[in-house]
C-alpha cells in the first residue's frame, strides 16, 4: 500500500474515473458545460436542469413544443453528447 504514494498524479486520477458514479459525475459537469455550445442559446436557455442520471441523460426542458422537438431528436443529442465525450457512454436521453 505505501508503495502507491510514488503513483504521479496523472494514475491516481485515471485511477479515480474508472469509479462508474465518479465518471458519471465528471460527465455531468462536462455535458453542463456544452449544452449551451451543442445546442445553441435558444434550447440551452429552455432547459431547466440536465442530470445523468447512470448513463441516461435526463433534460429537463420549460417549453412543451421544445419537449416535443427534442424527443424527436433524442438519437442525434445521444450521438452529439459521445462524441464530445470521447466515448459511447450515453445510452439513452430522455426529455422531460
Amino acid at each position: 500500500m505505501r508503495g502507491d504514494n510514488n503513483r504521479p498524479l496523472k494514475e491516481w486520477l485515471q485511477v479515480f474515473t474508472q469509479s462508474p458514479q465518479l465518471r458519471a459525475k465528471l460527465y455531468q459537469t462536462r455535458i453542463e458545460k456544452m449544452w449551451a455550445e451543442l445546442m445553441g442559446p435558444v434550447i440551452s436557455g429552455y432547459t431547466l436542469r440536465i442530470k445523468l442520471d447512470n448513463q441516461t441523460l435526463l433534460l429537463f426542458i420549460e417549453s412543451a413544443s421544445l419537449k416535443s422537438e427534442l424527443n424527436i431528436m433524442k438519437e442525434n443529442i445521444r450521438a452529439l453528447v459521445n462524441e464530445r465525450l470521447g466515448e459511447d457512454f450515453v445510452k439513452e436521453v430522455k426529455v422531460l
